[in-house]
């Protein structure tokens, strides 16, 4: 897929000039910007438009995508490149219809007839930064459906951000939800109480997105649980009862583990 666009044309279109606000300004300037550096493919200037969390994930998919025996070497920007050539993951317009801003975020949407699109974007750094985050969990759960959007993508049978995840084999379920807002668990750890080690990471190569749930089958016993999320945080539970009854914690905020 290739962005068409007209830069000067792109100026006299837009009602950028007429009866938006300075804070709308201001986000239809980081998307023009956007809009920019896909035409040239300057793929690093970018992914510099878009939020931390983005950058992150795009960075994490390519090295699951790497070790899977794709030639991203770890780059977030190559694997960002084979997106935006091969699926329409991003589908820039010169034409922006709205601009809105709710709980603290704004949300743009451009294109005309059947070929609208929504952006979500967030303020970072003094800047308004596109939150690429829900259309790559949006396109790897097309993937997930057996509905890849990529043309030709031989990593398309990778599970990097299913809705359920059900592991182990015991006979005792314990269960999560993804309840954070906007914001991916990478790592999940169980071990018993009486073990020095946390062991290895349940996702394996998975993330858990918001939203998803996980569910991990355990012999009945007493265990320590620790969870990472895509900002490093950490989020823990100790001396958990697991029986046959089962245990469920919907991970929110309110759970994350407090730094000393």
């Amino acid at each position: 897929m290739k962005i068409k666009l007209v830069t000067a044309f792109l100026f006299l279109l837009l009602p950028a000039c007429i009866g938006w606000s300075n804070e709308q300004k201001e986000v239809l300037e980081d998307y023009n910007a956007l809009m920019d550096n896909a035409e040239e493919e300057n793929w690093r200037g970018l992914a510099r438009g878009f939020s931390e969390e983005s950058n992150l994930l795009l960075d994490h998919i390519a090295e699951i995508y790497t070790e899977a025996g794709v030639p991203f070497d770890n780059s977030g920007e190559e694997l960002l490149a084979s997106l935006i050539s091969d699926t329409d993951l991003l589908s820039f317009s010169e034409i922006v219809v709205s601009i809105e801003f709710r709980n603290e975020k704004a949300y743009l949407v451009s294109g005309q007839g059947s070929r609208t699109a929504s952006y979500q974007f967030l303020r970072e750094n003094q800047s308004w930064k596109l939150d690429l985050v829900p259309a790559l969990n949006d396109f790897l759960g097309e993937i997930m459906e057996g509905t890849p959007t990529a043309t030709a993508n031989p990593s398309s049978s990778i599970s990097t951000s299913p809705t359920y995840i059900n592991t182990g084999q015991g006979a005792c379920e314990f269960a999560l939800r993804n309840d954070l807002e906007d914001i991916s668990i990478w790592n999940v750890y169980c071990s018993p109480s009486d073990s020095d080690s946390w062991g290895d990471d349940w996702l394996g190569s998975s993330i858990l997105g918001s939203g998803a749930e996980m569910g991990i089958w355990l012999d009945e016993g007493t265990y320590d649980i620790r969870l990472v999320d895509s900002d490093e945080h950490t989020y823990t539970l100790w001396q958990v009862e697991l029986n046959n009854q089962g245990i469920f914690w919907p991970v929110t905020g309110l759970d994350i583990d407090e730094t000393i």
